[in-house]
């Protein structure tokens, strides 16, 4: 719902590092390795306008997954509809250099397979979606040809807010 009559919240312009743009790394988990928190409906919990703490499964951790770096782009869109209600879009695009048995083995374990995911940006912030379930691999592209070798992954899903950054400080407890 749009936040009819409520007060504006000031923004200042960023410059500098801020705005390197890339990414640097990605981590992924499968949706069904997450849990609710304890004492909560919803499998993450948000500090200060930051994702604070993802549950996971025992045992569960995010993993590394190897891209192209520069080659990764992240859009959300939102929109506000007539009626007032917010919907949005998230899609996030990556590049796998090379083509192998193992590719093919995880990309087909990722097709249609609610996910979440981890991106590190270049200028060292964190964000995180697919915490509603609603991510997933949407299309897997690979190109063999005289002058490439790798595989496009194309995730999608629907978002109600922007992309959420995540608390660095507890990076290390879900990789």
């Amino acid at each position: 719902m749009a936040n009819c009559g409520s007060s504006l919240i000031g923004y200042v312009r960023q410059c500098g590092e801020k705005l390197i743009g890339g990414t640097k790394n990605i981590y992924m988990i499968a949706y069904s390795d997450l849990k609710n928190i304890e004492g909560s409906t919803s499998v993450y919990s948000m500090t200060a306008g930051k994702v604070s703490e993802v549950g996971l499964q025992t045992s569960k951790k995010f993993v590394k997954i190897e891209v192209e770096n520069k080659n990764n782009s992240i859009t959300d869109t939102l929109t506000v509809g007539e009626n007032s209600i917010i919907s949005g879009t998230f899609a996030y695009s990556a590049s796998m250099v090379g083509y192998s048995a193992e590719a093919n083995q995880f990309v087909s374990s990722l097709l249609g397979q609610p996910v979440a995911i981890i991106i590190e940006l270049a200028n060292s912030e964190l964000v995180i979606a697919g915490l509603d379930g609603t991510i997933q691999l949407k299309e897997s592209v690979g190109t063999i040809s005289a002058t490439d070798l790798n595989r496009t992954l194309n995730f999608s899903g629907e978002i109600y807010a922007p992309i959420a950054l995540l608390d660095k400080t507890i990076l290390s407890t879900l990789i």
